[in-house]
């Protein structure tokens, strides 16, 4: 159940098998999906790349034989190994902003690190963790799931937190219809943070933003994917009136 900061209450579920959003039983789009429609992720060009570069590996080292399993299987390996990562760090971020003592991941220990290097160096209050947010107007509606709100030198801020190898520039549209939906459900008037956590030198980048600057581009991609889900309707041939029948019609 969402309760918004001027009463209004909202029955959202989320399904983490499907990774989907229901309000009052029906699917809404989550910010992420949403995102995904307009930037997509060139996954087939990635595929060959990493496919090729374990292939090259291989040979260099002199281990290829019958190797298509490698070339088949490379992305895959990746993908579930940084999936991991991801999933590890948030989790461990997520029970330290709680206040807990998580024990250390087993995989993601630099992105601990970027993460611990940071805290240090920044007066930070924590608001909110893994926060579902919802937002709810009469021509919109969507939700997602914020890492953090917190409170940054009397400001407050929501922060994204990624793993990934560089700040795309998605991220700033998906930060940006947190920062609104944290403005429509509890009333805080947010910017954004994208916290990156490099899992190779264990250094972070952060960027601060004005979250409203982007917000409209988000929504363009909103339009853009339930334009896409909506059926398009054919014509039908209509019957018209031939040279001569319309002069006749003019005639009289």
């Amino acid at each position: 159940m969402i309760t918004y900061h001027d009463g209004r209450e909202f029955d959202l579920d989320f399904s983490k098998e499907k990774h989907s959003y229901f309000l009052d039983g029906e699917k809404i789009p989550s910010v992420t999906r949403v995102i995904d429609a307009c930037f997509p992720k060139y996954l087939v060009d990635w595929a060959v790349k990493e496919g090729a570069e374990a292939y090259l590996n291989a040979w260099n080292q002199g281990e290829v034989q019958d190797r298509y399993d490698l070339i088949i299987n490379a992305h895959k390996e990746i993908s579930t190994e940084a999936a991991d990562i991801g999933s590890a760090v948030h989790d461990w971020i997520e029970e330290y902003i709680k206040g807990n003592d998580p024990a250390e991941p087993l995989v993601g220990e630099n992105c601990i690190s970027a993460f611990r290097d940071w805290h240090k160096k920044t007066d930070v209050t924590w608001l909110h963790s893994e926060l579902k947010v919802l937002y709810k107007t009469d021509d919109y509606c969507f939700a997602g799931t914020v890492d953090a709100v917190a409170e940054i030198n009397g400001r407050l801020y929501v922060i994204d937190f990624k793993t990934s190898k560089a700040i795309y520039k998605s991220y700033y549209l998906q930060i940006a219809a947190y920062v609104m939906a944290v403005k429509e459900q509890l009333g805080l008037d947010c910017e954004g943070i994208i916290l990156r956590l490099d899992k190779e030198t264990g250094k972070h980048q952060e960027k601060i933003f004005k979250a409203s600057d982007h917000f409209h581009m988000f929504m363009n991609c909103l339009d853009l994917k339930n334009w896409n889900s909506v059926r398009i309707k054919g014509l039908k041939y209509e019957p018209r009136p031939t040279v001569t029948e319309a002069m006749e019609l003019q005639r009289n």
